[in-house]
């Protein structure tokens, strides 16, 4: 799914920006992970290890942006999922995803399965305890989507950066997407 990698490069002039002069701690990045990259740990999802944590490390084929706007507990990722790659998830992963551990489990439950056929993007923010960290899928915007603009609107807002959504018609970024895909077809 190339939108969430234009996303990312249209918004970097952005967060460089506000790295430089506002939160230095203010980081998007896309990665491109593998089914075996994300583990759970306490019914969390994480994909990074100690030696396994930057884009370039990762060389799968599940799209995966992920947006830090605090020192350790701010961030939030997105996953874009095809029915081919639910397939090769573990178990305990799908678990996650799904939203058995979180959430009130019939409506997310009810978007996991209602979407099984579908590429879907799966809204994820960072918890943080005392005993572990990961990640959960999103209460406040829903864990499953299908619309790459609600996708990116959710970035957005986690990023603290709301003027840069589908739905702004001054910044552009409808219209980048589409000339972005179109190139890359």
């Amino acid at each position: 799914m190339n939108d969430l990698k234009n996303y990312v490069e249209y918004a970097q002039p952005v967060i460089k920006a506000i790295r430089e002069n506002h939160n230095e701690f203010c980081l998007l990045q896309y990665y491109t992970v593998s089914a075996e990259d994300l583990t759970v740990s306490q019914d969390l999802l994480e994909f990074m290890t100690e030696t396994k944590n930057r884009p370039e490390h990762f060389s799968g084929n599940i799209p995966l942006v992920y947006a830090q706007y605090g020192e350790e507990t701010g961030a939030s990722i997105v996953l874009y999922l095809t029915p081919e790659e639910r397939k090769n998830l573990s178990p305990e992963v799908t678990k996650v995803l799904a939203g058995e551990y979180h959430r009130e489990r019939s409506q997310l439950l009810e978007e996991w399965d209602n979407t099984a056929n579908k590429p879907v993007f799966i809204l994820m923010d960072h918890e943080y305890y005392s005993d572990v960290a990961g990640f959960a899928p999103s209460d406040s915007w829903g864990g499953v989507r299908n619309n790459v603009g609600e996708t990116i609107d959710f970035l957005s807002h986690t990023l603290g950066i709301p003027y840069l959504t589908i739905q702004d018609p001054y910044c552009g970024l409808e219209y980048h997407l589409d000339m972005m895909s179109q190139t890359d077809e």
